[in-house]
């Protein structure tokens, strides 16, 4: 059954999670995002969401700060095609990456779509 669990296995006051979208774009990527950061915020009270920039290089690129999510931010992103934070393909340095995710605290990660 869908839906937030009786029983969780983070402190959500300690999580700050990252949303990030890769691979090439696909219809409904907004309404994934708005779906996970209101059941992030709302069902389990994270305070901190991040939406990484343009695919995997977000995490390293320093021209893409992270976008701050929350509900006001995706309240009607399901109305724009697209996706809010962008998308890329490649980058997937995996090094780089976990050195971004440890350097920002980041300690959930959701990655939508494929190909990245």
């Amino acid at each position: 059954r869908a839906g937030p669990r009786n029983e969780i296995y983070f402190e959500p006051s300690e999580v700050h999670a990252a949303i990030v979208t890769c691979g090439g774009l696909c219809p409904g990527i907004n309404d994934v995002i708005r779906s996970i950061v209101n059941t992030l915020e709302s069902g389990y009270g994270v305070k901190k969401i991040s939406g990484i920039r343009y695919g995997f290089k977000g995490f390293f690129d320093p021209k893409s700060e992270p976008m701050v999510l929350n509900r006001k931010v995706v309240q009607n992103i399901h109305h724009i095609g697209g996706s809010i934070l962008g998308s890329g393909r490649g980058g997937g340095d995996v090094e780089k990456i976990v050195e971004s995710v440890i350097a920002r605290g980041i300690n959930m990660v959701f990655v939508i779509g494929g190909n990245g």
